[in-house]
């Protein structure tokens, strides 16, 4: 049976209706602007997202590097102990003895303008 509102093709197959213009227009418009705001919801969503990602990993990598400069900064330190051990004079002195030298008595001193003369 064919119903009184609805147009036929050519080939016989019903047509839909269509609405008029300014109901279409509303629905199409609603439709965009409510997809327009999740897409700005989204996007915000990711922002915040990626930044406060950004911001913990750079913290976890601050806390790795005052670690890092932390324990240099112990090295260094006992590196300076050892270095004022080794450079100690009486040090030096009972290493001289070990191997076998003995203090100068006199050390005699070269005058540079004799030598500079004979060239």
């Amino acid at each position: 049976m064919r119903r009184p509102f609805e147009a036929r093709s050519r080939r016989g197959h019903a047509v839909p209706r269509r609405r008029h213009a300014a109901g279409a227009t509303w629905e199409v418009r609603t439709f965009v602007v409510v997809s327009a705001a999740i897409c700005a919801v989204f996007l915000l969503v990711v922002l915040y997202l990626s930044q406060a990602t950004a911001v913990a990993t750079r913290g976890y990598e601050t806390q790795r590097l005052e670690s890092v400069r932390d324990e240099l900064r112990r090295q260094n330190a006992l590196l300076e102990v050892e270095s004022a051990r080794l450079d100690s004079p009486a040090r030096i002195e009972a290493e001289a003895r070990r191997l076998g030298l003995v203090r100068a008595a006199a050390v005699p001193v070269v005058q540079a303008e004799p030598i500079a003369a004979r060239r």
